[in-house]
């Protein structure tokens, strides 16, 4: 079964535009947007399992001027 997570995206040095368009890049991303609040950038990601979605939110973290990234695993009841 496919698991999903929602990914939250702090961005410090850099624009949330272009660290939205790096994600959008990344193998297991279904889409990134920027967002007003306390996050910039919300991130919805699908792989086999959860241990790759963090990896995912590893790579994301390696993203120049990212400062947080939080994985917010999907449960559907």
């Amino acid at each position: 079964m496919t698991e999903t997570a929602y990914l939250l995206v702090r961005v410090d040095r850099a624009t949330p535009t272009e660290v939205a368009r790096q994600v959008k890049r990344l193998p297991g991303v279904a889409d990134a947007a920027v967002t007003m609040g306390d996050v910039d950038v919300l991130v919805v990601a699908h792989d086999e399992s959860t241990k790759g979605l963090a990896d995912i939110g590893h790579r994301i973290q390696a993203i120049a001027g990212v400062s947080m990234v939080s994985v917010c695993v999907v449960v559907r009841p």
